[in-house]
């Protein structure tokens, strides 16, 4: 309670600072505020169909994780917020109002005090830059004009401070996420409604233009890469098919795999030909060896006629080519003239051995062999046997002729299968690559599409509306802040000044600052209009000291004795105790004032050396029933014997209320307390505040209306009734 006390006193003390100060430092900003710009709001709202839009890729509605979600639509915003975005927005909005500005006239492009200033800003050669036919034709122009210098025009806009097109103007933008929706609302504020207006519509026909350069540039990249390399591998793919192509063309492949079973099906056939003419020729041979061991010596020698040997060749010969057309040239897809040809020469190869056998028969004289048999017979059989012998020369010449043809074959097969083996892994392999990136290729243009979609359901919900009011000024909400603001400084100014402030002041300050008890108070002289009231006052703060003084003097004590000490100079010892005096001789008790310097000398050894005060007093009045009050010479420049100090009945320290308690008094009145021993010291504040003396007092006058609630709520009297 008596802390809060303290604190109330404590706003009490400042009141003037804490009415007026904030007032005035209120009324300076409301004059300062007094021309401040207003304020005009803006929004859309933009559907950005990520969440419940429809995805290419599968066909669906797109469900995705919150974190994609969150991710895509972060960027959304982030594009819209970023630097890129807003400085295409600012040469855009900076060509519309030089386009459709009017310097007589407000529009919804902007007001005609903005353009008259944009006008004077502007360089001449920036405004040969505006093409009043086409916004994006000047917007062009301004690009190719800007560059980054300090003393470039169009780059200043951007990055220095202007209000409408600079960087810091267009970033307070805000883009906010209606909850867990694809919507997401946009707000801007300007202090031209119309460039607050145009600067949303040019920031929704922008954003999009940059969501889908980003969105599609690396998705055409992947798509022009897929491209490239399927029309490279295309062309290894055909080049790879033509190869093989060329390669059966030159080797006279048509189906490899049925050519080679042929070769093997035609080598196994003239294999087992081959043997059935090797076995008939060999039959042939062994039967003519007999046969000739059988004939004279006339036969002998028609072996070795001319003639003979002639038709013999002849026969040899068409057996020859018989035997190559039956065994080649006898299947059915052989023509007719082929036929005929066959047919000839077998007629020719009748007619051939006809002649031989005649020839022959003609030229035999025996008609008996050696063992008896007839020799026509024998000549016949022979004949007969070396035609069998000729026939199957002829067919071993011509099978071995063919089986020469087909190793040839086998030699140039063998290579053609691993080669074709080869090139046609290689096509394989390509081709399965070149099907992956078409794979690849439609995934990227599906995913280009799906782009294309969600990029097609960037749309504007709710337009922005031109603001025809512009929102509540903030003027009063500055002047508030500015009155609070000032009145907790001027709180924690005075707080920190009271806390480090060492000035005794009151008595709770007294009390912490000295660590002893404070008996009373006496008043200074007050504010003008209290003075009159000084004498009450001094009245009852001396009544309420005298009567706590006599609390302390001792039962049967007939001359208490009141040492009245201070620790310099000043401090209202003698009116303190000239007021004591008056007070109790008023009420008829004796009183004896001792003081330094009239009754003793502080630094004589009388002094020094006494044992007690009544040895300094003169005998002018009795002891018995006496009060003796002591002046003592200020502490700080004379000691006090310790017989004094114990002998009293208290030591009463009297210290100005308006000085500060400095570290030597601190010292001096501990000593002070060690010397006195059990004699009570206490502390006597003098020119002390009203409210100090009051609150040792209770109230003083003037006890006007206000100043009886103000002494009841300081004693915390909510609920009283009555007077005070």
């Amino acid at each position: 309670m008596e802390f809060l006390q303290y604190i109330f006193r404590f706003l009490y003390r400042i009141r003037w600072w804490l009415i007026i100060a904030p007032l005035l430092v209120a009324l300076m900003v409301t004059l300062a505020t007094r021309n401040m710009e207003r304020s005009y709001p803006v929004d859309m709202t933009i559907y950005t169909g990520i969440v419940s839009g429809y995805a290419m890729e599968t066909g669906e509605t797109n469900v995705q994780s919150s974190t994609v979600v969150n991710n895509t639509i972060d960027n959304i915003i982030n594009i819209i917020l970023s630097k890129e975005t807003l400085h295409e927005v600012s040469l855009h909005l900076y060509a519309r109002h030089m386009i459709y500005g009017d310097p007589d006239e407000d529009n919804e492009y902007i007001r005609a005090v903005n353009y008259r200033h944009l006008q004077r800003i502007t360089p001449p050669d920036v405004k040969k830059l505006i093409d009043k036919t086409s916004e994006d034709k000047t917007v062009e122009n301004l690009k190719g004009y800007e560059k980054a210098s300090p003393h470039n025009f169009v780059y200043g806009l951007f990055n220095w401070n202007h209000p409408h097109y600079s960087y810091g103007a267009l970033s307070k933008i805000r883009v906010v996420r209606l909850g867990n929706s694809d919507m997401l609302r946009v707000f801007y504020a300007a202090n031209d409604p119309g460039v607050a207006y145009q600067t949303l519509l040019l920031l929704d026909k922008l954003y999009a233009k940059e969501y889908q350069i980003l969105q599609f540039g690396s998705t055409s990249n992947a798509i022009r890469y897929f491209e490239e390399e399927l029309a490279r591998v295309g062309k290894e793919l055909e080049e790879g098919e033509d190869s093989l192509t060329n390669y059966n063309i030159r080797n006279r492949i048509i189906n490899y795999n049925e050519q080679t079973k042929q070769v093997a099906a035609l080598d196994k056939d003239l294999n087992l030909i081959y043997q059935d003419v090797l076995l008939r020729y060999n039959s042939a041979n062994a039967s003519i060896r007999y046969l000739e061991t059988q004939l004279d010596e006339n036969m002998q020698h028609l072996k070795g006629n001319a003639e003979f040997l002639t038709k013999l060749n002849r026969v040899s010969d068409l057996n020859t080519r018989v035997a190559e057309m039956e065994a080649f040239y006898t299947d059915s897809t052989s023509s007719t003239y082929t036929q005929q040809q066959l047919n000839s020469y077998k007629q020719q190869l009748g007619q051939a051995e006809k002649e031989l056998m005649d020839f022959s028969q003609s030229f035999s004289n025996r008609k008996y062999t050696r063992e008896g048999y007839p020799t026509s017979n024998f000549v016949t059989q022979w004949l007969e046997e070396l035609l069998k012998l000729e026939k199957s020369k002829a067919e071993i010449q011509v099978i071995e002729t063919h089986k020469q043809e087909l190793d040839k074959q086998y030699s140039h097969f063998s290579p053609i299968g691993s080669t074709i083996k080869r090139q046609e892994r290689s096509i394989d392999f390509i081709e399965r690559n070149y099907l992956s990136i078409l794979a690849s290729l439609n995934a990227a243009r599906l995913r280009l599409k799906s782009l294309e979609m969600n990029s097609a359901s960037l749309k504007l919900i709710n337009p922005p509306v031109f603001p025809l009011n512009a929102e509540p000024s903030k003027r009063k909400k500055l002047v508030m802040v500015a009155y609070a603001g000032s009145l907790i400084f001027l709180l924690g100014f005075f707080l920190l000044v009271d806390l480090l402030d060492r000035t005794l002041r009151d008595r709770i300050r007294t009390e912490y600052l000295t660590g002893a008890k404070v008996l009373g108070a006496l008043p200074g002289k007050g504010k003008l209009r209290q003075r009159r009231y000084t004498k009450t006052y001094q009245e009852k703060a001396i009544q309420y000291m005298a009567n706590g003084l006599q609390d302390y003097f001792k039962p049967g004590d007939p001359g208490p004795i009141v040492n009245v000490i201070s620790t310099e100079s000043g401090t209202g010892k003698s009116f303190l105790i000239d007021l004591l005096s008056d007070y109790w001789s008023n009420h008829g008790i004796k009183v004896q004032s001792v003081r330094y310097e009239r009754d003793f000398d502080p630094a004589s050894p009388e002094f020094l050396f006494a044992g007690s005060i009544r040895e300094l007093v003169r005998q002018e009045v009795g002891f018995e029933r006496t009060i003796f009050l002591v002046e003592h010479a200020p502490i700080g420049v004379y000691s006090i014997p310790k017989a004094l100090l114990q002998e009293a009945s208290l030591n009463l320290m009297v210290a100005r209320a308006d000085r500060v308690w400095k570290d030597n008094d601190k010292q001096l009145f501990v000593r002070l307390q060690q010397q006195s021993g059990t004699t009570p010291v206490l502390i006597c504040l003098d020119r002390a505040e009203r409210e100090v003396v009051e609150s040792f007092t209770g109230m003083l006058p003037p006890y006007t209306y206000w100043q009886r609630l103000f002494y009841r709520y300081t004693q915390f009297g909510f609920t009283a009734s009555g007077k005070s």
